[in-house]
C-alpha cells in the first residue's frame, strides 16, 4: 500500500475502499470457522484502516484538496439489525463481526481525520446479485437484490453527498437513511 500512495501524483477527490470476503462456508456455533473469521476481519476491516494509513503517510489525507474516504461496508455490521434479520438463528460470525469491526473503524478514522477536513463515511449499497451473494441466489428475487451495475450507481449518488456533515455515518445507499450501528 506504500508503493501504491507513492505513486499517486496528482490531488484525491474520493478514496472509495471496496473489499469484500464472504466465503460460502457454515459458520455458526455448532461450526465455528475462526480462520475464515480471522480472514474476514483482515480483508473487511484492516484493509481500510491499512490504506488510509497509507495515504496519510504520503501526504494525500489531507492533500491539496481534501479527499473524502468512503468504506463500502455492510448493513450486516449492524448489531441493532441482526436481532430482526437474523432472529433466532445467529450465524456468519466472521462476516458479522468484520463488518461490524469495519464500521468502527470507520468511525475512528473520521474522528482523527476530523480537524483535517477530511470525512469518512461508511456506506450500505444495498443488497447486490454478486459472485460473493451467490450463495443467497435463491432469495435474491425475493428480497430486492440489485445487479452490481445499480447498485454501483446508489453508491455514486451517495458518494456525490459527503460532507464534513456526514463524516463518521453509516449510510443504507438503498434508500440514503442513516443505519444505526
Amino acid at each position: 500500500l506504500q508503493k501504491m500512495a507513492e505513486q499517486i501524483k496528482e490531488p484525491l477527490d474520493y478514496v472509495i475502499f471496496n473489499a469484500g470476503y464472504f466465503p460460502d462456508i457454515k459458520d455458526n456455533l455448532d461450526s465455528v470457522q475462526d480462520k475464515e473469521a480471522m480472514k474476514q476481519i483482515d480483508i473487511c476491516a484492516l484493509g481500510p484502516l491499512r490504506c488510509v494509513t497509507a495515504l496519510k503517510a504520503a501526504g494525500h489525507l489531507p492533500g491539496a484538496k481534501n479527499a473524502k474516504v468512503i468504506i463500502i461496508s455492510s448493513q450486516a455490521g449492524s448489531a441493532r439489525w441482526r436481532s430482526t434479520q437474523n432472529k433466532d438463528k445467529g450465524g456468519d460470525y466472521g462476516h458479522h463481526m468484520s463488518r461490524a469491526a469495519c464500521n468502527i473503524g470507520g468511525v475512528l478514522m473520521s474522528e482523527e481525520l476530523r480537524s483535517s477536513g477530511v470525512p469518512v463515511v461508511m456506506l450500505h449499497p444495498g443488497f447486490n446479485r454478486t459472485e460473493m451473494t451467490a450463495k443467497y441466489s435463491h432469495i435474491w428475487d425475493v428480497e430486492g437484490a440489485v445487479e452490481a451495475s445499480e447498485g454501483a450507481m446508489r453508491v455514486l449518488y451517495e458518494t456525490g453527498k459527503v460532507t464534513m456533515a456526514s463524516t463518521g455515518k453509516f449510510i443504507n445507499c438503498e434508500d440514503g437513511l442513516l443505519i444505526p450501528f
